[in-house]
């Protein structure tokens, strides 16, 4: 904690990250809530008298994310990302980018639309891209307030993140001596398939992408898949088949790799990839894993409070920043929605029918509704043919500068958001992690409720008794109303002491019983 500017007053630096940790851990959503707990009995998790009152710990999270301590929490930030990285057992790195819109209903400042797909609106707010491994857990965010897409942001900030952070990188003379070879791979859905981003990454600096096919051809011969055994990343084994080819790209004058699923029904999955190192089996299961990623951001939302805004203060925003044109969207929208009319219309006349020798009222009845129809057709044509040439005319992009009066915004200072973001990442590792090492003493119709077991612990009454003589600090936690439940908390509770941690900030080790022990 030497990285941050604090004094340290009544709390110290640790108590302030802890107060946050276990705050997390015990589901408590955000600071606010912090004044709803006991703040003696979690006073006594720190060895203090209470922790911090909600209004104080707003003030020192802001210290620790704010000045020159911004530039220190984004250090401290990239440590971890990079920590998190080495400890990987990929050879090569993988890694999942999505992006997830934190909505803002607030009436203070009006940010920028993007479409949200949980609620298929187009909604003010924020956009988190998140870089995650292939079982879900997170390495680093970044966030933005500028609806610039999946692409841009790739470009911009986390290839550069990646190339700077990621361990163990391949040299140029390794890259040179096998062509096949690549730095490390991303992951991501149909928003960031683009041939040139393909080629572009690959001649640049060697690194592969892979992603849905946005516009598959028609479909491969079905003597072309295989059987092949599909081992998934949590280690479900699927059955299926699939075909691999090698494909030129003419428009951008390059080949790429793409690989199909053939599902039962005989609808054809496909994927392609600059990934010529793996088999088409892993490619394809690289591919499936990323819903693990989907279900992060569901378990986040709903026991991490991922989409909390954490603070409301407002900075201003570069004004040589590049934006949307809000009338260009305008446009877009109208021209959608006369489209969809115009279809309609044309719909409606073609499905107009005359019987065969029609009375003479029924013959005038048709062509009136005939005539109608085609008049508003014409006219729909002409509305779209002037919004088209105004749409050309006006520029799609411009800069926040030159933004009308009401569109003009500022965006939140994220400094809070993200103190609080990095520590819930490191707390939903830790989760995982001890999740994982009760997994194994879990039966096979059980082991989904692992998460839950270990989340059901941090909200279990126990007593903590410190011993500074044998330099112990013991915890005993009370038993739970299932003794198949304690026998495996027991299995955590020996990996915890054969482990012999200290508590943060101080030399006694902690060791952790049941009551009755």
């Amino acid at each position: 904690m030497n990285t941050f500017d604090f004094s340290e007053g009544f709390y110290r630096i640790n108590d302030i990250f802890l107060t946050i940790a276990f705050m997390i851990l015990a589901r408590v959503e955000n600071i606010n809530q912090v004044g709803e707990v006991s703040p003696g009995e979690w006073g006594k998790l720190l060895g203090i008298d209470r922790i911090p009152h909600p209004k104080t710990l707003r003030e020192k999270a802001d210290i620790l994310s704010h000045g020159t301590n911004e530039n220190n929490l984004d250090g401290w930030i990239t440590e971890r990302s990079a920590a998190w990285m080495e400890e990987t057992d990929n050879i090569i790195g993988r890694f999942y980018l999505d992006g997830h819109v934190r909505t803002y209903f607030g009436k203070t400042t009006k940010l920028p639309r993007r479409y949200v797909s949980r609620q298929h609106l187009c909604l003010r707010g924020m956009t988190d891209y998140w870089v995650n491994d292939q079982y879900g857990t997170p390495f680093f965010c970044i966030t933005t307030p500028f609806a610039k897409g999946l692409i841009e942001i790739l470009q911009k900030e986390i290839i550069p993140k990646l190339l700077k952070e990621v361990p163990n990188q391949p040299s140029m003379e390794e890259l040179q001596q096998n062509p096949g070879t690549y730095i490390f791979l991303i992951i991501f859905d149909r928003e960031g398939y683009s041939m040139k981003l393909f080629k572009y990454l690959w001649n640049e600096y060697r690194i592969a992408c892979q992603t849905y096919n946005k516009y598959p051809k028609e479909n491969w011969n079905e003597d072309d898949f295989i059987d092949v055994k599909v081992i998934h990343p949590f280690g479900n084994i699927e059955k299926t088949k699939i075909a691999d080819k090698k494909i030129y790209n003419k428009a951008n004058d390059f080949y790429y790799r793409e690989v199909r699923q053939l599902t039962e029904s005989g609808h054809q999955v496909s994927v392609v990839t600059m990934d010529f190192i793996n088999k088409s089996e892993h490619i394809y299961s690289f591919m499936t894993a990323r819903t693990s990623q989907e279900n992060f951001f569901k378990y986040a939302r709903h026991d991490y409070n991922i989409d909390t805004l954490s603070s409301y203060e407002k900075i201003e925003v570069d004004e040589t920043e590049i934006v949307i044109n809000p009338k260009y969207r305008q446009l877009e929208k109208d021209l959608n929605s006369l489209r969809s009319r115009l279809a309609r219309r044309t719909l409606k006349r073609r499905q107009l029918t005359l019987k065969e020798n029609p009375a003479e009222s029924e013959l005038r009845k048709y062509e009136e509704k005939e005539g109608l129809l085609t008049k508003e057709i014409l006219e729909f044509e002409s509305v779209i043919k002037e919004k088209k040439e105004k749409r050309k005319q006006t520029d799609k992009y411009i800069t926040v500068k030159e933004l009308p009066e009401e569109f003009k915004f500022v965006k939140f200072h994220g400094g809070r958001k993200k103190f609080i973001d990095i520590i819930k990442m490191i707390a939903y590792r830790a989760e995982i992690a001890m999740a994982n090492i009760i997994l194994p003493n879990l039966s096979r119709h059980d082991k989904d409720t692992a998460k839950a077991v270990i989340k059901s612990i941090f909200k279990t009454p126990a007593n903590i008794i410190p011993d500074y003589n044998l330099k112990l600090l013991t915890v005993e936690i009370h038993y739970s109303p299932s003794f198949k439940k304690d026998k495996i908390i027991q299995s955590l509770i020996d990996f915890l002491n054969d482990a012999k941690f200290n508590f943060p900030g101080t030399n006694l080790r902690l060791f952790y019983t049941f009551v009755s022990k």
